[in-house]
């Protein structure tokens, strides 16, 4: 039974392909009119002439390979950034910079501040804490000697200035 239905559906999804018209040939291209190509079929036919007759001087010599390649006309000048001046700002129809964004898109209300005041807290609260780690290691000390110098048996402090 299952391989019935194996069967079944092989040959239910092959029958798409068997319905299928054939594809049409395709066009024929129209043919190439020469005259609008602007080339010379004089030209090429005396080259080839030339090529033909050095061809057969040389057949005695093995392979010897020879082109030659003739280009008429004068290259257009490119001047690809006349008139822009790339020392002093940006390059006109560029895309703006991520400054120029932010400046417009936000008011100038919000916009933060020269120094952030985050960076100016973090630095006040550091040095607090260092002078109170100082100011606690001399007081430690101060201690330590007052205690020594009454004789009695103690340990170093543990701080160092």
């Amino acid at each position: 039974m299952r391989a019935l239905a194996a069967f079944l559906i092989v040959v239910g999804l092959a029958q798409p392909a068997w319905c299928q018209d054939p594809a049409p040939p395709p066009a024929p291209d129209p043919p190439i009119d020469a005259a609008k190509l602007g080339v010379s079929l004089s030209r090429i036919q005396r080259g080839l002439f030339i090529a033909e007759a050095r061809e057969k001087q040389q057949q005695g010599e093995g392979i010897r390979l020879q082109f030659n390649v003739q280009v008429y006309g004068m290259a257009p000048k490119i001047e690809v950034l006349k008139g822009v001046d790339l020392v002093n700002g940006g390059v006109p129809g560029s895309a703006p910079t991520h400054r120029q964004m932010i400046e417009f898109g936000t008011p100038v209300i919000y916009r933060t501040p020269a120094m952030p005041i985050s960076s100016l807290a973090y630095w006040a609260a550091n040095q607090i804490w260092q002078k109170s780690k100082k100011s606690a290691c001399e007081e430690e000390i101060a201690t330590y000697r007052s205690m020594v110098m009454q004789g009695m048996n103690v340990a170093a402090p543990r701080c160092t200035q």
